[in-house]
């Protein structure tokens, strides 16, 4: 048998045997290219899921530093001018 066409795990899960030998007892050989098409898809469907799912988990990258001039600037700014009554920021 082609080695690409080996399983990846060393037992099949009965379940999966079962379920191709059910598709090919009864649509054939169409029906098993068809099982397949659709298991390739799903296959790149749960392959992608797995990456994003493994993106998530990655630390996060570090933020930029924070300029305290920057700070500084940006609170004056801001700052509230306490000699005006209607001032409400």
């Amino acid at each position: 048998m082609d080695p690409r066409l080996q399983p990846q795990t060393p037992e099949v899960d009965p379940m999966v045997t079962t379920a191709v030998m059910n598709v090919r007892d009864r649509f054939g050989a169409e029906g098993l290219r068809d099982l397949m098409a659709v298991a390739q898809m799903e296959l790149r469907n749960a392959e992608a899921a797995e990456r994003r799912l493994a993106a998530l988990a990655e630390p996060a990258a570090a933020a930029e530093p924070v300029d305290a001039a920057d700070t500084q600037a940006w609170l004056a700014y801001t700052e509230v001018d306490p000699d005006r009554e209607d001032d409400r920021r």
